[in-house]
């Protein structure tokens, strides 16, 4: 291991040791922010075309800035994760090519740059390491190197975690348990909502799931909120999807 790795299997172990398994992803995400130069990061998986669950993040502000582009459908992780490559952002950057979602971003976060890495298990790419900066500022390639060092150890650590019993399994661990504990994790739990929504507003607007998601996403824009609030909002029976309808028809 290099020095760097090190570093963060350090910074990771110390803080895991005491925290609740279901928090693995935020503590991952802390040690990231901790020996990178950035000030917050946050982990994702994808399951799917825009199927996008956070795990866990190393502070509010950067579990908003995913929900953000969740409910845009767009941003950094999705580019990262679409093409494969390291996705570096700038201010200007930002505001060049996503420039709906750069407003919301830059008013809703503090952060005005940074590098967002996709996490591979061999040829396939299952998720994102999104690295945070206050700072609007070019990155040199020993940072983005560093970034996907550590991508690469995230997600070794993930992926050995699979199958770990949850707290009431006690410490047996069954073979068969096919979804690891921190996949119900507080950001993963919510985000499931928005399938229940989905579902819940394809049998009120007679839909495709694509174009009900389009139409959620629009309507949470539209209200000045994230996907996941407005999901939220339909699974609790705190909107009505016939309001929905209306619009859809207008």
């Amino acid at each position: 291991m290099s020095l760097l790795t090190d570093r963060f299997t350090a910074a990771w172990s110390a803080e895991e040791a005491a925290a609740d398994p279901v928090l693995l992803p935020s503590t991952l995400a802390r040690a990231c922010a901790r020996v990178l130069p950035f000030d917050a990061a946050g982990l994702s998986l994808m399951g799917g075309p825009g199927a996008r669950v956070p795990l866990g993040a190393s502070d509010d502000d950067a579990a908003e800035a995913e929900r953000l582009q969740f409910t845009h459908g767009d941003g950094p992780c999705f580019l990262a994760l679409r093409e494969g490559r390291p996705v570096v952002v700038t201010e200007e950057k930002w505001r060049e090519r996503w420039p709906v979602l750069a407003r919301e971003h830059f008013a809703r976060t503090p952060f005005r740059g940074g590098l967002s890495l996709a996490l591979r298990l061999g040829d396939a790419r299952i998720g994102v390491l999104d690295l945070y900066s206050r700072a609007s500022s070019a990155l040199d390639g020993a940072s983005i190197i560093d970034g996907q060092a550590i991508a690469a150890v995230v997600t070794s650590v993930l992926h050995r975690t699979l199958g770990t019993p949850s707290p009431e399994r006690g410490h047996e661990v069954d073979e068969d348990l096919e979804e690891p504990v921190w996949m119900t994790s507080p950001g993963a739990r919510r985000r499931r909502q928005v399938w229940v929504a989905i579902g819940m507003a394809h049998l009120a607007l007679d839909l495709p799931g694509e174009e009900v998601l389009a139409v959620l996403r629009a309507h949470a824009y539209a209200s000045d909120r994230t996907l996941d609030e407005l999901a939220d909002d339909v699974v609790q029976g705190r909107l009505d999807l016939r309001r929905l309808r209306a619009e859809e028809r207008s």
